[in-house]
């Protein structure tokens, strides 16, 4: 009886084995949280997100060669602030088909905060990745800032303006500046709700426009901006 099980689980392995070497399929995953702290006339204000990533590789001898590479998948949501009363800072997940950069979006906040350079292997940066000790929040560098908008009306999606990080005080007022944005690995859940709750009009498909009936002419930042920048679940 234990011999017959050895064998079959040996085939089973054997099997496993074997799917992989043709088909790939190696999976890294990992929660993090941004916390971005904003300086006001009243104090210090702060708000943070755990967001969830996975990058699934694909490359095997009966993975054709289009198909082959690094598929990402992010699930959570922007990180909001109240930076004064009734005023709200975002720092979205992505920047939707507009502008933005390698580095900018929340799946690849990780690179610049723990020195993953574009140079390294795919596997040496997942290494150095997963070394990381939990919980540790270290400062995302400048270049790796997450986009940034306000709202001058938070309940109409229309009157949303970029934010510039370096000069808060034009969008809220004299006294406010970012002190700091910083990520960490944890093992925290995801974050749910916070948007929700100030963002009550968001409806559930993160490929919708956040500008409804907008001109497909328009590429402005504003108009490429889909819902997905600040909610994407699973």
């Amino acid at each position: 009886m234990k011999r017959a099980a050895l064998i079959l689980f040996a085939l089973g392995l054997g099997g496993f084995l074997t799917f992989r070497a043709l088909f790939g399929g190696a999976t890294v995953s990992w929660h993090q949280r941004l916390t971005v702290t904003v300086e006001t006339p009243t104090g210090e204000v702060s708000g943070a997100a755990v967001t969830a990533v996975e990058k699934v590789r694909y490359e095997g001898a009966l993975v054709v060669p289009d198909a082959r590479g690094v598929k990402t998948s992010v699930t959570g949501e922007a990180v909001v602030i109240e930076v004064l009363p009734g005023r709200y800072l975002f720092a979205l997940l992505d920047a939707g088909n507009g502008e933005g950069s390698w580095g900018r979006d929340a799946a690849h906040w990780v690179y610049p905060t723990y020195g993953l350079e574009q140079q390294d292997t795919y596997e040496a940066s997942m290494w150095k990745l997963t070394s990381q000790p939990y919980d540790v929040p270290v400062p995302l560098p400048p270049e790796g800032w997450p986009l940034m908008v306000t709202f001058d009306d938070i309940a109409d999606p229309k009157t949303v303006r970029k934010v510039d990080p370096d000069d808060l005080a034009a969008s809220f007022g004299p006294g406010v500046r970012l002190k700091g944005v910083t990520l960490a690995v944890t093992k925290e859940a995801v974050t749910e709700g916070k948007v929700e709750a100030v963002l009550g009009w968001l409806g559930p498909y993160q490929e919708t426009p956040l500008l409804k009936h907008i001109d497909p002419m328009d590429f402005s930042f504003e108009a490429q901006l889909r819902e997905g920048s600040f909610i994407v679940r699973k």
